[in-house]
């Protein structure tokens, strides 16, 4: 029947007669998608046989499909006898498939046909790509314009590039105008919907597509490129200035906001900068922080003052708007320490004299010249006209002047700023750490023997004759332990000749260490003793033990009795002390502790 019904058709091509309907089927796919081609027939063929075929349609390989075999490769055809329309269904097209179709009611004799035009385009949308920037946090609006004749169509919003999908990864559709984070409203007066996403992040940056959807053709499409930044802004201006300075940020802004607030925060996040703004065209002054807007020229300018290097780091100009999230632009302030152009470090000694040389420029010759202490210049203490020791020389012809200490203190030591410009310009001061050291306290180190009694000696001044006396156990005199309080085994003798006795009546290991007795709670230099205590145990030092006897038996023919050698030592320790309390400055700029090395043998009394 099917030959004989395509040699009727190929005699019938050859005279013209196939019956083909007036006006051609046009019908638009995407490469890599499907494509349905829907073709009416009339009333009273409803049972007979439908077919799609190609070319000439006279051979079985022309014949694509037919509903008496309704699956076939990629192919798929459905009759609605109801409807009277078949439909038949072309899946992963290739470009290949382009070209022209027919729909065919067989019949016998002549059978039917509806010429079909498919056309394919690349599974891609869109030519123009609307670009929108948002931060996250905020909200962001499409709005899609369409024809009045699409009132009624099902419009809908989806994110990708694939204009086939769209529809089954619609986020949102004017059928269901709320989900989640998408909001959708239809505007027919102003024939566009606008869709709305709040509370963005990061992974929302990407292609979105609008769609409104259309039954005999390609649904229509528009196309937009969100990016959703975590931080402001594309373009940072860079400003640097230095402590205690004042700087002024020039924020621009547009003339339609120039009635707006506007505002400054800290950092780069925009979604929060209102909420954490430092301060607004509401409210100009705020601490250091100072606002004011020009409208004319359409700027506002932040303006802080007494800068801290704390203040360095990003800054957000804010504009409010109406819109879904404000305008920004960013600033980058980078505040340098104000120190550093001139410094210098010196060491003194305390109860000495020392100078101070600070330069200046030449143009300074009749400026006021200073000298303050502090840890920063904002906050010093003007030393030369505060302190009575500290006295100020100028020298025009070197450019410098200088300051005399006359006698150094242990509270002296500190950061001090010189110069000759009230301004505090960078390069016309110098800045100095001075650090203040004791000198020449008196130092002895002592050998002692486990389990044997040890005498320590301390000298003091006659003017301290009435003051307590102690011995103290520390690495530091300003964190010992009090070993006369804290160790019955240490017992305090006032001698004569300005000397304490401190008696250790059985040593042990962890005696050793360093010790400092004195007399005077301020630890004044000169006023107190260091001791290195060595123990040892008894089979170390027990060696030299007659030796020793030895040595006392010897200064015993020579008549001296024990007390008058005690006698003499302790002359000849108080005589170091004047020594070392004395004003020579060659001898305390040193700064090295005298060490006298005196071996002490445990003995009996009787020895």
């Amino acid at each position: 029947m099917r030959r004989l019904q395509n040699l009727l058709f190929t005699f019938c091509i050859a005279l013209r007669c196939v019956t083909t309907a007036e006006e051609v089927i046009h019908v638009t796919g995407y490469v890599g998608s499907a494509v349905k081609v829907s073709c009416s027939y009339d009333q009273g063929y409803e049972s007979y046989e439908k077919y799609l075929c190609q070319n000439d349609c006279h051979s079985d390989n022309d014949v694509l499909i037919t509903t008496s075999n309704p699956v076939k490769s990629k192919y798929r055809i459905y009759d609605d006898k109801t409807a009277r329309i078949f439909t038949t269904s072309i899946s992963d097209l290739r470009s290949a498939d382009a070209g022209k179709y027919w729909c065919g009611v067989s019949r016998f004799g002549r059978d039917i046909y509806t010429e079909v035009e498919l056309k394919l385009v690349q599974d891609s949308c869109c030519n123009s790509v609307k670009e929108v920037e948002s931060y996250a946090g905020y909200s962001v609006s499409f709005s899609c314009p369409y024809e009045s004749r699409y009132q009624n169509n099902l419009k809908y919003i989806c994110k990708g590039t694939q204009p086939s999908m769209c529809l089954q990864r619609a986020l949102i559709t004017s059928y269901n105008n709320q989900n989640g984070r998408f909001r959708f409203d239809d505007e027919n007066i102003l024939t566009q919907f606008t869709t709305k996403i709040s509370r963005l992040t990061q992974s929302d940056s990407g292609r979105y597509l609008c769609g409104i959807q259309r039954n005999s053709d390609l649904h229509l499409f528009c196309a937009f490129e969100l990016k959703v930044k975590d931080h402001c802004c594309d373009t940072v201006t860079n400003i640097e200035s230095y402590e205690g300075y004042s700087e002024s940020i020039n924020c621009p802004y547009e003339s339609q906001y120039q009635n707006s607030l506007k505002y400054i925060c800290r950092g780069n996040q925009p979604s929060t900068c209102l909420q954490e703004a430092i301060i607004t065209s509401d409210n100009r002054e705020s601490g250091r922080f100072r606002l004011n807007d020009v409208k004319m020229s359409r700027i506002f300018t932040v303006t802080i003052s007494s800068l801290t290097q704390s203040d360095s780091g990003y800054y957000l100009c804010g504009v409010q708007t109406n819109s879904d999230h404000d305008v920004f632009s960013a600033v980058d302030l980078n505040v340098k320490e104000w120190c550093c152009v001139r410094s210098t470090k010196i060491t003194g000694t305390v109860g000495h004299p020392l100078t101070l040389q600070c330069p200046y420029p030449q143009q300074h010759q009749d400026n006021r010249k200073f000298l303050c202490k502090g840890d920063h210049r904002n906050s010093c203490r003007d030393m030369v006209m505060s302190q009575n020791r500290f006295t100020l020389q100028d020298d025009i012809y070197s450019s410098s002047f200088s300051v005399m200490i006359t006698k150094l203190e242990e509270a002296d030591a500190g950061t001090y700023w010189c110069g000759s410009d009230s301004q505090w310009r960078v390069g016309n001061y110098t800045k100095i750490q001075l650090s203040v050291e004791f000198c020449c306290v008196k130092s002895t180190k002592i050998n002692g023997t486990v389990g044997q009694p040890l005498t320590l000696q301390c000298p003091y001044p006659s003017q301290h004759r009435d003051n307590r006396k102690f011995l103290c156990k520390g690495d530091h005199r300003n964190n010992c332990t009090d070993m006369l309080k804290n160790q019955s085994r240490f017992t305090l003798q006032d001698a004569s000749s300005n000397t304490f006795i401190v008696m250790i009546s059985k040593l042990e290991v962890a005696d050793g260490g360093t010790y400092w007795c004195g007399s005077d709670s301020q630890w004044r230099v000169g006023n107190y003793t260091k001791i290195q205590l060595s123990v040892f145990p008894q089979s170390t030092l027990g060696e030299k033990k007659p030796e020793a006897v030895l040595s006392l038996r010897r200064n015993a023919s020579r008549k001296k009795s024990s007390k008058e050698v005690v006698g003499a030592a302790q002359s000849e320790i108080y005589k170091n002390q004047a020594v070392v309390t004395s004003n020579d400055q060659s001898t305390c700029n040193i700064h090295e502790e005298v060490d006298v090395e005196v071996h002490y043998e445990n003995l009996t009394a009787s020895e």
